[in-house]
């Protein structure tokens, strides 16, 4: 089982009517005052926000950019619908700046880097830079995540920190800001199952273990919904809301489910037991690294996570989410079929 190259995906990684706050949309397009130049659309959050504002058609495509450091790769969806494409390396501050400045961008949303480096940061630091040396972004929408309570800003969780590096420097920078926490990914349950395979294989009968350190609260939710809910609020930003300037808002599921209660919900739709076993950091990291598939960096971050989940800080359940869906996101127990399902 090969297990790097899906965690640094994973990593990385709507209806027609319905209502948002005191505003009703039809489905008809409502043209965009400002333009928002979205990064990270390769990604699993960022290639759903740009499906979403296609398929919504919540602002005209003449005011969506797409960065990117492969510009030939960007997704077909996006030249099918002649979105102006800039290539932009989060590793060349001047090559970025100049990609902002070719963009004519007013909102810069900012994916967060695809890395469990506490220096990723830094990359962060050069957007914000850039944006700011740009002359025309006004705005940029930060993607946060859900570990850190209430406010995020506060972590055991050593995922947690490079963000709120982030999300003070870009408090302090004099830019107008909106930070995005999105909530635990629901498909990324098996990561934190222990690196369970992904799919569940078919054919298979013997129990199922989860390795891990420690077991909590998780608020989960769908990548689809945090797509959808994003692309809304990035949209409502370009029609000029101005309620949430300044704001930290949190985006999850609207109920929490243990590692215990994934394991109950595993059995229903595999067939197979599942056994949780919390054996602690050491044991949980000795035990994934002793197979020789994954690297010790990878094991480390994730061991980590479990000190965040074990203090309830993935446990916030906040209605934002649901407001402006004006739907129930799908947490893990609606996803389960599709994901716990041996294929």
């Amino acid at each position: 089982m090969r297990l790097s190259r899906d965690y640094k995906t994973a990593y990385k990684d709507v209806s027609s009517r319905y209502t948002f706050g005191q505003t009703l949309f039809t489905g008809t397009l409502l043209a965009a005052t400002m333009k928002v130049l979205l990064t990270g659309t390769s990604g699993n959050l960022g290639s759903r926000v740009l499906q979403s504002f296609l398929d919504l058609n919540l602002v005209p495509t003449t005011d969506l950019v797409i960065s990117t450091s492969s510009p030939q790769k960007v997704a077909t969806i996006a030249k099918q619908n002649d979105i102006q494409v800039v290539p932009g390396d989060f590793t060349n501050p001047d090559q970025l700046r100049q990609s902002f400045v070719d963009s004519k961008a007013d909102i810069l949303f900012l994916v967060s880097y695809p890395s469990p480096s506490d220096d990723r940061w830094l990359h962060h630091k050069t957007a914000i830079d850039a944006a700011k040396q740009s002359g025309c972004i006004k705005l940029i929408a930060y993607t946060s995540l859900m570990f850190g309570g209430e406010t995020g800003m506060q972590s055991v969780a050593g995922v947690q920190q490079a963000h709120i590096k982030t999300v003070n420097y870009l408090s302090q920078s004099g830019m107008e800001y909106v930070v995005l926490r999105e909530g635990i990914y629901a498909e990324s349950w098996w990561l934190y199952a222990g690196f369970q395979p992904q799919p569940l294989p078919k054919g298979e009968k013997e129990k199922i273990e989860f390795v891990i350190p420690d077991d909590g609260p998780v608020a989960w939710v769908s990548w689809d919904d945090l797509g959808e809910g994003t692309a809304k609020i990035l949209a409502q930003l370009a029609k000029g809301e101005k309620k949430w300037i300044g704001q930290t808002l949190n985006l999850t599921g609207s109920e929490t489910a243990t590692l215990k209660d994934v394991a109950r919900l595993v059995e229903k739709y595999s067939g197979r037991e599942v056994e949780v076993k919390l054996v602690g950091k050491e044991k949980a990291k000795e035990y994934h690294l002793k197979d020789g598939e994954k690297e010790e960096w990878l094991v480390s971050s994730w061991v980590g996570w479990f000190d965040g989940i074990r203090e309830g800080e993935c446990q916030v359940v906040d209605p934002l989410l649901q407001e402006v869906l004006g739907r129930q996101p799908k947490g893990v127990s609606e996803c389960a079929q599709a994901l716990f399902t041996p294929q």
